[in-house]
Formats: structure tokens, sequence, C-alpha cells
């Protein structure tokens, strides 16, 4: 009965509808203050109702199924993808006691979930009989692909450093010694989260001046509502991996943990806004000559090199 709870509470259904709304207002503020813009400003103080009443205005909006689209996997794939997203939440542990699942490979099964996302963009793209969403969802593919290797990789380094799958023991095991060793493998982590996300500068398969909207351009309404929120959550699950893997969890002085926890993963997300505030986007190409030619390669060597570091310091 706990564990149901939890699901729908904290850290579940409830809690992540939170995250989004409050992740989505950040955005759009750290943005206006980047270009020096207002921003938000009129709905609730400080326009903090802007969002809510956004989310509002998509569930009113009319449900339209194109004529060749394929209806059955037009409507399941953003409800699949929220199950998906869903579910990697269950293994975050955000204090000692605050999660739903913990088990002695919760590093891999978060791994395997995110590994089998590109598949359900890229049906989100070819079940709306669209080129410009099929284009967009090929592009998916491609540039998931292209940065899961180096997330695993990456992941891999942490995982063999703490000699454990476990996110609890990775907190436990965690040090100011780990965070320098494992330095570069965050890095590589944070860079290829935005990449299998595709966050700025890495937005292609949404490129809206070449695809329209990529494999989002034909849904609307509530479908789109619940895509959206799918994207921005696997964005979330992934940087509380990333805290937990290499910045100490929900470890830190005098505050409780789950405050430690939330302030690491709001430091990332404050640099993500501001990447995208400051950089365009590249080309497909070009992102896929850094992933294979750079981030992949640097990855490799730097799992060789932790695996060297604790053959030495065991």
């Amino acid at each position: 009965m706990e564990a149901w709870i939890k699901a729908i509470f904290f850290p579940g259904f409830l809690f992540l509808l939170v995250v989004f709304l409050t992740i989505f207002y950040l955005e759009r503020k750290v943005l206006a203050d980047v270009h020096l813009r207002t921003g938000p400003y009129y709905v609730g103080k400080w326009g903090i109702l802007q969002t809510t009443a956004d989310v509002f205005k998509l569930l009113q909006k009319e449900f339209v199924i194109q004529r060749r689209a394929n209806k059955l996997l037009f409507s399941l794939i953003p409800f699949v993808a929220f199950l998906m997203v869903a579910i990697l939440i269950a293994f975050i542990p955000f204090s000692e006691h605050s999660y739903i699942v913990s088990t002695s490979f919760d590093l891999l099964v978060i791994l395997a979930l995110v590994t089998g996302m590109p598949p359900v963009f890229f049906y989100a793209g070819w079940a709306s009989k669209s080129k410009y969403s099929f284009i967009g969802g090929l592009r998916v593919v491609n540039q998931m692909i292209s940065g899961e290797i180096p997330l695993w990789l990456s992941a891999l380094a942490a995982a063999v450093f703490y000699g454990t799958l476990n996110h609890l023991q990775i907190v436990h095991e965690s040090s100011w010694l780990g965070f320098f060793i494992l330095l570069p493998a965050f890095l590589i982590f944070i860079t290829a989260t935005l990449i299998v996300t595709d966050r700025p500068p890495f937005d292609i398969p949404e490129a809206e001046q070449e695809v329209v909207y990529g494999f989002l351009t034909e849904f609307g309404g509530f479908n789109y509502a619940i895509l959206a929120v799918a994207k921005l959550i696997e964005l979330f699950a992934l940087f509380s991996v990333a805290v937990i893997l290499f910045l100490g969890g929900f470890k830190g002085p005098i505050l409780p943990g789950i405050v430690w926890f939330f302030v690491k993963v709001a430091v990332l997300y404050l640099f993500t806004f501001v990447v995208r505030a400051s950089t365009p986007r590249i080309r497909m190409d070009q992102l896929l000559r850094f992933c294979w030619k750079v981030l992949t390669p640097v990855a490799l060597l730097n799992l060789a090199f932790i695996i060297l570091v604790k053959m030495f310091i065991s």
C-alpha cells in the first residue's frame, strides 16, 4: 500500500506534474532574463500561473487525428512515452527513504529504459503519416542512438569506480575524491544527456525552420501535452541520475538530504537554460561527427582510465 501511495503522490505522478510546471516556468523566466525580456508576468504573481494556464489551454483543445494516420499508434504513443519516463523516477532515491524501488541493478534499468525511447519517438513520427514528422522521427533515432553510447559508457565508469549498480550504495560511497576522478565522465554524461533529450543546441529533431516541429508536428492538445511532459521528465530523470552518480546524491551538510538533491538538480537545469539561451542549433552531420569521432572515443578512454584507477586503488 505504501508503494502505491508513493507512486501517486511522492515521488509519483502528482510530483511529476509539479516538477513539469516548475521547470517550465523557471525555464521561461531564465531565458527571459538572459535575453533581457520580462517573461511570464501577468497571470498570477510573477506570472507563476502562466504555465498552469497554458496546460489547461492545451487540455481544452480538440484532439485531431488526420485521416492517413495510424490511429491506434498515434493515440497510444504519448502514453507509452510518459509511462516509460515515469518508471525511471521509481528508481531515483531523492533522500535516504524517498524512493519507490531500490534494486541491485537500478542504473541498468534506467539506462535500458532510456535506450528503449528512440523507437517510441520514431513511431510517433511514423504513425503521423506526415513527411515532416517522419523526417523528425528519423532524426531522433539517429541522434538518440549516437548519444546513448557515450551516456552508457560514462555511467558505466561511475558504476565501475563504486563497484555497484545500486543508486543508494553509490550515494553512500561517493566522496570528493570520487568526484574529481569522475569529473570527465560527469561532463560526458551531461553532454550526452542534452543530446539524448534533444535539448539545445541539439534540438535537431524538432527544428521548426527545417521540419516544422519534427515528430511532434501532427500532435496537438492533450496528446502533445503528454509528449512534452515525457520529454521534460526524461531530462529530469537523467539529471537526477547524474546527481546520484557524480554529485553525491542527497548528501550534504546542515540541510535535509532531499533539499540538497533538488539544489544540485536545479544547478544542472540552470546550466541547460543558459546553454539554450546562448547557443545556436548545430546540424545533424555536425552532431553525428561529434558523437562518433569525439564523444564516444573520449568516453571509452575515460572508462579505460577508471578501470586502471580502480585496479590501482584496489
